[in-house]
């Protein structure tokens, strides 16, 4: 007959065996996983102060997007467009639809710092007219200086800066790169450099040009923004009523004044991979114009140009965000910027 003590814990050892195993499992799955065991996505405020060419200091406001930790993580620094602010990085789901860049791109392991540039949402508002081309790529180089080291609240030094703008920022993005060459790779969206006619009416350029700062008209935003087929209204309407914010006149007399001349926007001064995605309906600078668009960057290592099918101007905000993102991601991993 069986001692029934040594049988219990002959059952016990087996659970034990069995729990250990279990747990090892479990860290493997996740390790192979990565974070996507990490949790949600985390968002942080940050403030970073910048000097102008007056001498006075400035804060930068923007959030920092990440899952798990943004240790030995790549961190995308995204330049929004004109008349808007971080929030375009960073539009919520509508209709069951993500929109947001920043936390689709934390999810998929990289850092994104989504910034309100000078003059608009929560950073600070200097002069108007000083916030040229040259002052604005000074602060977009302070903050990468200030991402590599770490310090304030950035708590961690990240190792590689990709610069990813929009419209307005794809010219500061490039603009900063020609003259620093401090990041490690640049992706433009909503521009290219093949000179034609933008659809903006003469009068609406005379108005701006009158204000330090002002907005764009509501009336001109979806049909130059959108490809309405291929995005949603109910985000167009967001788009409107929560996205829009104020130009500084200093950003279209250097920066939009100068998009078709490179002895002024310093294209061909970009160092290092730079990817280029047009949309196939954009508007302002359409995806008939993408075959000469590699040319402009006689600096750069490797050139990349992509059409997005069924987009407009406003990359993030319509239905096919997703192929945009996923071709960035693909084309990071391929140039060792992940």
């Amino acid at each position: 007959m069986q001692n029934p003590s040594k049988n219990g814990a002959r059952v016990v050892g087996a659970l034990v065996r069995f729990a250990a195993a279990a747990l090892l499992l479990t860290l493997s799955a996740a390790a192979f996983a990565g974070e996507s065991s990490a949790g949600a996505v985390k968002v942080e405020d940050v403030r970073i102060p910048v000097t102008l060419s007056n001498g006075n200091t400035y804060e930068v406001a923007g959030r920092l997007f990440y899952q798990g930790s943004y240790r030995n993580r790549t961190v995308l620094l995204a330049l929004h467009g004109g008349n808007y602010n971080h929030r375009y990085w960073d539009v919520p789901a509508i209709n069951g639809r993500e929109y947001s860049f920043a936390r689709h791109m934390a999810a998929r392991n990289y850092a994104v710092l989504a910034i309100d540039q000078l003059g608009t949402g929560a950073s600070a508002r200097p002069d108007g007219d000083l916030l040229t081309l040259d002052n604005t790529a000074s602060a977009i180089h302070q903050i990468i200086t200030r991402l590599r080291a770490g310090g304030g609240d950035i708590k961690h030094a990240f190792g590689r800066v990709v610069l990813v703008g929009h419209s307005l920022g794809s010219i500061n993005a490039l603009y900063e790169q020609g003259t620093y060459q401090d990041a490690d790779g640049v992706i433009v969206t909503g521009l290219g450099h093949e000179p034609h006619e933008l659809p903006i009416p003469g009068p609406v350029i005379g108005e701006m040009l009158q204000h330090k700062y002002f907005p764009f008209p509501d009336e001109l935003r979806a049909g130059l923004f959108y490809h309405a087929p291929g995005a949603d209204p109910e985000v167009m309407a967001y788009d409107r009523d929560n996205l829009s914010d104020l130009l500084p006149r200093g950003q279209l007399t250097t920066g939009v004044f100068n998009t078709f001349d490179p002895t002024k926007n310093r294209v061909a001064d970009v160092t290092g991979p730079v990817l280029v995605q047009f949309g196939e309906h954009d508007a302002l600078f359409p995806a008939s114009l993408a075959g000469t668009e590699a040319a402009f960057y006689t600096s750069a290592s490797s050139v990349t140009v992509q059409t997005l099918p069924g987009v407009g101007h406003d990359v993030n905000t319509h239905f096919n965000n997703r192929t945009s993102w996923q071709l960035m991601d693909e084309w990071m991993g391929a140039a060792g910027l992940r």
